[in-house]
This record gives structure tokens, C-alpha cells and sequence, in this order.
């Protein structure tokens, strides 16, 4: 694999929703490979990712970043966030990994400052244990309710390619294929409902996350970083201490490649209803429908110079899946759809519910900074947001419908790394 490759011939980007552009064919089931740590060489970062909405409306995040750059050894780093606008919280630690070790199961792994277990029975439950320093620990149990999936079957499946794509036949069985992109590739696994218990100390307050819910995605960016996105959109919405089908869960991440590889929008959602994935959706170029964000009447941020949104909405559009992951019979679609407003004072773009506006090139290891080599004057950056939300779920079935209108809470990101 080459990292410095010029513009090859022909297309150098195989985005996921069109190698998997059957609507039948957009769950693809999550294989125990699918979730065991990759750990790969050249330029390659994988994230291990756990949010927790609390029954406050309070997020908890932890992230483990595994970085390689290069021959050089990689860079671990662990980073938490407690996080709730109304109350003005916003806790944030990243802390170096040493020790950090793949347990036997390729699932687990622990380190000095972070232990985190797969439940060897179901493969269904991860256990978190973590220190950051005196100040910060947790720990916290994520079980998984609704089905993993990633966009599409097989050993492909979920994977979007950089550069030419190889001719070689894919790996057998359930192993995935990070060899099929002459450039690189990026992939992202979900978890989008899972059962949250455990505690958070911050301090001598210790929060109880008994009754939270949750997402857990395992990504891999295996691409120079500058060179995969021009930027990201992320959304998670869960409702907490609903029963039956307000039990709700929309999960939303895209991005658009740079220039360089086509300026191509790649789009992956799901839609999760009384704790069961009734549609995994698909987006972007190519693709009429499905899944997409739009950022409603752009604004100038004077303070980033990028054009921000005023409100943000969101929509998730798919076959509707059965509990045993086939496509419903006749036509039965999932339709879902989530507006944000934003937008307080347009002069200093003050905006509800911002948790944190922060330069991008601040958040990611020195090594990966300086190997990049952003253009000069460019500055990332990623907002996010903490908001209240109303859902609004459209389930067919056949020439039937029924519209189901949920309150609950959205953490959504847009990262601009590029105009």
C-alpha cells in the first residue's frame, strides 16, 4: 500500500453505498473480527468509541485512539468528556496510553490507565475500567440491545476505498479486507443501543449512569487524515427512561473526501425503535434518498471563518428490517427525521447547546500533526453540540403506516478541515 501515491486512473474512491447500493442489501451483520483491534501499520488511526446518554441529558464519552505513523511506534491516547450544556459541565481529559496491550481474545485490551473486556459469553458487553489521573475515573458497562451492523455483508462490507481497488479476490470467511485499497480505506462499526450502568468519579462527585443509554462505534481511518475528509458530520440521538417503542436510537456519521479523491459524500446511519434495529441507512453521492444532513441557512463563523450551520436536520430513510435482520415483506420503509435549531445571535454565532468549538490540529498526537503538514493557514475545527430533541419515526408496513414522535437528546459534531 502506498500512502504517497499520485491521482491514480480512473476512480480513486469506492465509496461504501455504492459497492453495497442494493436498499436489501444494507444491513451487514457484525462478525467477532469486525470488532477485534486492527492495530495496522503505515498511516492509520482506530478509535474504540463509548458515548452514554444519562437520564439528565448529561453525554459521557470514552475513546481509546490507536495512531501509526509511519515505522514509528504508535501513539495511544485515552480521552474522556462529561459533558451537559444546561449545567455548564464540560469535563475533558486526554491522557497518554503506556503498556497498551491486545488481549488474546484481539476484543479486550488493557493498559496502565485503561482495562476494557468483552464479555467472553455473548460478545455482546464491554466493561470499561479507566483512570486518567487523580481527578477522573470510571467505571462502566456498555450491553449491547439492538444488532451491530456496518453497511453491507461480507468481508467489504463497510469498507469505503481509497485509490485503486485491488483485483485480488477478497479474504474468506468473516476476516475483513483492509488490503482492496490502493490509497487506504475507512471503515465504521456500530453498537447503536446499548444498556449503560456504572459510575463516573470526577473529583469526590461520583455519577451513577444506571439507566443511560448508549452507541459504541469502532472506526478506522486507515488514510492520511487531511487527505480522507473535508469534513464530518456525526449525530446521536437517544431517548432514556422510555419504554416500549419510544425506546428510541438515531445514529448518523458522513463525511465528504477531499478533492483530491473526488469530493465524494459517503452517508451511514441507523434507525433503532422499542430497542431493535428497524432500518440501517445509506447516503451521499450516488444515492437518491437514504440518509443525509443538511446544514440550514449557513452562516460566517467571523471566529473559525467557516460557514456554520443555524440549524441541522437530519434524515434517515431505508427498507424497514425484520427482527431477524431480513428486509420486510411488500414495501415497508423507515422514515425518520430530526431538526436542530442552533442559531441564538448571528453577529458571534452564539448557538444553543454548544459544548465546545475546538481546533482540530489541538486534539490529535504531534507526531500525526506534523506528518500531515496541513496547508498553511488552515485551521480545523470541530463543533459540538448537546441539545434537547424532538424525532419524528415513520415505520410502513405495507400499505399501512404509523408515525411515532419521540423527545429525547442529540450530541452531534461538524468538524470542517477543509473549505
Amino acid at each position: 500500500m502506498s500512502w504517497f501515491s499520485s491521482t491514480p486512473a480512473g476512480p480513486n474512491v469506492h465509496p461504501v453505498q455504492t459497492t453495497f447500493s442494493d436498499p436489501n442489501s444494507l444491513f451487514g451483520p457484525l462478525a467477532a473480527k469486525d470488532l477485534e483491534w486492527n492495530c495496522g501499520g503505515g498511516i492509520n488511526t482506530e478509535t474504540q468509541t463509548w458515548y452514554a446518554t444519562t437520564k439528565d441529558g448529561s453525554v459521557v464519552m470514552c475513546q481509546i485512539i490507536h495512531s501509526s505513523v509511519g515505522l514509528l511506534w504508535p501513539n495511544i491516547q485515552v480521552t474522556f468528556r462529561l459533558a451537559n450544556p444546561k449545567t455548564n459541565t464540560n469535563v475533558w481529559k486526554s491522557v497518554s496510553v503506556s503498556n497498551f496491550k491486545v488481549q488474546e481474545d484481539k476484543r479486550s485490551c488493557k493498559s496502565e490507565q485503561i482495562t476494557v473486556t468483552m464479555d467472553p459469553a455473548g460478545g455482546n458487553k464491554y466493561t470499561i475500567q479507566a483512570k486518567y489521573d487523580e481527578e477522573v475515573q470510571i467505571s462502566i458497562t456498555y450491553e449491547r440491545v439492538a444488532d451491530g451492523f456496518k453497511l453491507g455483508q461480507g468481508p467489504r462490507g463497510g469498507f469505503t476505498y481509497f485509490g485503486a481497488l485491488s483485483q485480488k479476490p477478497a479474504p474468506q470467511g468473516d476476516k475483513p479486507d483492509y488490503a482492496a485499497g490502493g490509497d487506504g480505506y475507512a471503515i465504521h462499526r456500530f453498537w447503536p443501543r446499548c444498556n449503560v450502568s456504572g459510575i463516573v468519579r470526577i473529583g469526590k462527585d461520583v455519577h451513577d449512569l444506571e439507566g443511560s443509554r448508549g452507541v459504541f462505534i469502532h472506526a478506522i481511518q486507515g488514510v492520511r487524515p487531511n487527505l480522507l475528509a473535508a469534513n464530518w458530520n456525526f449525530a446521536n440521538f437517544q431517548t432514556v427512561g422510555k419504554d416500549g417503542e419510544e425506546a428510541v436510537s438515531l445514529i448518523m456519521m458522513e463525511f465528504t473526501t477531499t478533492p483530491q479523491y473526488g469530493s465524494k459524500t459517503v452517508n451511514i446511519g441507523s434507525v433503532v425503535v422499542g430497542d431493535k434495529l428497524v432500518a440501517v441507512t445509506a447516503g451521499g453521492s450516488g444515492v437518491v434518498g437514504g440518509s443525509n444532513v443538511t446544514h440550514v441557512d449557513p452562516v460566517k463563523d467571523t471566529e473559525t471563518d467557516y460557514d456554520a450551520p443555524s440549524a441541522l436536520k437530519f434524515s434517515w430513510e431505508a427498507p424497514r428490517l425484520t427482527d431477524a435482520g431480513q428486509v420486510a415483506e411488500g414495501n415497508a420503509k423507515v422514515h425518520a427525521v430530526l431538526t436542530m435549531d442552533l442559531l441564538e445571535d448571528k453577529a458571534t454565532y452564539k448557538t444553543k447547546g454548544l459544548v465546545e468549538k475546538v481546533d482540530v490540529l489541538g486534539q490529535i498526537p504531534y507526531l500525526i500533526r506534523k506528518f500531515v503538514n496541513y496547508a498553511a493557514g488552515t485551521k480545523p475545527y470541530i463543533y459540538t453540540w448537546l441539545n434537547p430533541a424532538k424525532a419524528s419515526i415513520t415505520l410502513g408496513d405495507g400499505s399501512e403506516t404509523k408515525t411515532i414522535d419521540v423527545d429525547g437528546y442529540i450530541f452531534s459534531e461538524f468538524s470542517a478541515i477543509s473549505k
